[in-house]
Parts: C-alpha cells; structure tokens; sequence
C-alpha cells in the first residue's frame, strides 16, 4: 500500500457536491505550508492563500453586502448577490476560472463539473474527505497550486489553482504543489453572500 502523502492530489469542493451545499474552501495537504491555506477568486482565477478581489457597482448603494475574507461556494457557482451569479468551470489548459458578471459565457472546450468527493483512509490518522477533479474521460484527476512568477524586485509568487486536465502540460508548475483536494467548511442556510460579484 502506498504511503498517504502519495495519494494526496489537492481539493476543491467547487463543483459536483450535494446541489445545496454552501461552502467556503482550504487546500488540503498535510505537512505542507499551502495546508489549511484559503482558496479565493480574483482576476477570474482561483489562488491559494491570497485574498477575494471583489466589486460593487455604486448604484447598488447600502445594499452592497459586505465582502467576506474567504470565497463562498454554492452548488458550482460563486455566492454571489449579482444576478445570475458567476459560474465555476475548468480551462482546458487546467486553470481554475470563473464567469464574468451577467454572463454565462466560458472558454471554448472548458470544463463544467467533474469534481466529486474523496475520502482518505489511513491507518495513522482519521479518514479525511476531500474535494476533487477528475475528467470526464477519466484520464487524469487532481489539483495543483502552480507558482506564478510576478514581475518585480522583492514579489512573492503566488499560487494559482490548476485541474490536471488531459491537456494540462504547464511547464512552469516547477515548484508547485500536488494537492491533496480541497477541504469544505460547510455554511448554515441562510448564509452571506460573499461579495456583489468576484473579478
């Protein structure tokens, strides 16, 4: 039997859950820095760790609702009080993305779903459920936090959130991180929404 950390791929608990759920999500893999780290929605891409960049158009006034410090989920879409909400798919290339406002347009070939649950089980610890990803062919499956490289004297990269798509082939990721999935901290109904809108 493979040790536990060889199983670890990275989580997401976006899409493909139970259709209620509300969430907000962590990176899960144990003994690693990126471990507990928050995932947000910024520049229509998903990060681990850094914060949610988040808008309200002036005319909506006090009925802004207040931005939470984490991203929240519901059923494949961002919570949002936006109308129509803000879709969550996967890029061909891999790349975590998200919808632009008052739009249901994604990338040509992207994916919508194919996360699920996944439930690890160790003799050394107890049985964890995670989120993750898998293609519909199901010829590749995980999540990866991949380095970006700013530009800038004295910059921290950042990670970005990755499925390990059939055309995944990101060769920059040196450095990055396999992910064991994604952890769900789950919201009582009613919950906030998160923001007016992500961008």
């Amino acid at each position: 039997m493979l040790p536990f950390a060889t199983f670890l791929s990275l989580f997401i608990a976006f899409i493909g859950t139970a259709s209620a759920d509300i969430f907000m999500v962590n990176a899960s893999i144990p003994g690693s820095w990126v471990d507990g780290q928050p995932i947000n929605a910024a520049g229509q891409a998903f990060w681990v760790g850094s914060s949610p960049s988040t808008y309200c158009p002036s005319i909506v006034g006090t009925n802004c609702p207040n931005a939470t410090a984490q991203t929240i989920i519901i059923a494949g879409f961002s919570a949002l009080d936006v109308p129509g909400g803000q879709q969550i798919y996967v890029n061909v290339n891999g790349a975590l993305g998200f919808t632009q406002a008052h739009s249901a347009s994604v990338p040509t070939g992207a994916y919508i779903g194919g996360f699920f649950n996944l439930t690890y089980m160790s003799n050394c610890s107890t049985p964890r459920t995670v989120i993750n990803w898998k293609s519909p062919d199901g010829s590749s499956e995980g999540i990866l936090a991949c380095p970006t490289k700013p530009s800038g004297p004295n910059v921290t990269a950042l990670y970005q959130l990755y499925a390990k798509t059939p055309a995944f082939n990101l060769t920059n990721c040196d450095g990055g991180v396999l992910l064991g999935g994604l952890t769900a901290t789950y919201l009582s109904s009613p919950a906030p929404y998160g923001a007016w809108q992500y961008i």
